[in-house]
């Protein structure tokens, strides 16, 4: 049984939106274990852009998957550069551990 402060991630559709840790602007939850996928149209490419990111470095981690290298580890208090599918979905997998949050990470996506 989840709470709806415990329930992150889902599939995205659609040409455009938001993805964003926990609790965002605030601070994430420990022992966060989220995973979203985002879904184009066939034949498109997601260009995934940062606006906001700050984690523990090391500790917490977002992963993402479905782009080039094929799995791309962010951790730390810079924004990342924007991330590009290679083919028509992304995965981001969010993992926090037991001590230590930060206000973690907003992106925006489009198809």
């Amino acid at each position: 049984f989840l709470t709806a402060e415990d329930a992150c991630g889902g599939t995205m559709r659609g040409s455009s939106g938001i993805i964003s840790s926990p609790n965002f602007p605030n601070e994430y939850h420990n022992n966060a274990d989220c995973t979203w996928t985002i879904v184009a149209e066939p034949g498109d490419t997601i260009s995934l852009i940062f606006t906001d990111f700050q984690m523990e470095e090391k500790y917490d981690y977002l992963e993402i998957e479905g782009s080039e290298p094929p799995t791309i580890g962010l951790s730390g208090m810079n924004i990342p550069p924007p991330v590009i599918s290679n083919k028509n979905w992304l995965r981001l997998h969010f993992v926090t551990d037991s001590n230590h949050r930060y206000r973690g990470f907003s992106a925006h996506y489009q198809g």
